[in-house]
């Protein structure tokens, strides 16, 4: 008979609740508790006597054994997710095999899409699969995928990378290269349509302002009064 031990099942609603574990299988204590995790391919994390690994959560098996001080949730859209062994961060694939060497103080939860990982030695930067610099460690905040407004406390997708340093934004495109610096506001989504999730957003420089698609293609550069930085929107929606 195989021996059960107790485990923690954490789920994609962030609620945490009790199972054991017998051989490869998890034997949650409820299954209700899983509903939401059955209606796509998401690895759990899991956790017993301290070490973390990886369960599916449609047929409760574990896909990555329990050997990491930490994981988080592992995406099917996603080549790795962000995870800790002997307090340093790196990120493992869904077979549990290392993606990004266990080398740094710090890490992002999940990589970008186009699989860059942001790491942290002091400063934040980003590297590839390969472990080489696409963003040099020099950034006091790197979001991939998204910007984050510190002031306003609310996070907005864009399809490249946004990084502060000394207090000021700078925007990437995908690929790492810059398209604008020397922010100083991030960028803010516009819409003329209230009800809609606009495709471009305003970028400020003091008190000239410029337009960026979200998908990551700059329109224009930040030389405009913000009138014509929301008229140019408006005509590139249609508005007008």
């Amino acid at each position: 008979m195989d021996h059960k031990k107790e485990c923690r099942i954490y789920t994609l609603t962030e609620k945490a609740f009790g199972g054991f574990i017998s051989g490869s299988h998890v034997y949650p204590e409820s299954e209700l508790d899983l509903y939401y995790d059955f209606h796509g391919f998401y690895l759990l994390p899991i956790e017993s006597d301290g070490k973390w690994g990886l369960m599916n959560g449609a047929t409760d098996e574990i896909v990555v054994p329990l050997q990491f001080d930490y994981t988080e949730t592992l995406f099917d859209d996603y080549i790795a997710g962000h995870a800790v062994k002997n307090g340093l961060h790196g990120y493992i694939n869904a077979q549990g095999q290392t993606v990004v060497p266990f080398a740094y103080e710090d890490a992002k939860d999940q990589p970008s899409s186009n699989g860059y990982f942001a790491v942290k030695r002091g400063k934040w930067g980003v590297i590839n699969g390969k472990n080489e610099p696409i963003l040099h460690f020099v950034y006091d905040r790197i979001d991939l995928d998204g910007c984050f407004d510190l002031t306003a406390g609310w996070f907005t997708f864009y399809g490249g990378i946004s990084a502060i340093q000394d207090g000021q934004v700078t925007l990437f495109d995908r690929y790492g290269e810059i398209l604008e610096d020397h922010l100083t506001a991030h960028p803010r989504g516009y819409s003329t349509n209230p009800s809609r999730y606009g495709e471009y957003m305003i970028l400020q420089r003091k008190r000239k302002f410029g337009v960026i698609c979200r998908d990551g293609r700059l329109i224009t550069n930040v030389t405009m009064l913000k009138r014509e930085a929301v008229r140019l929107i408006q005509k590139l929606e249609g508005a007008c």
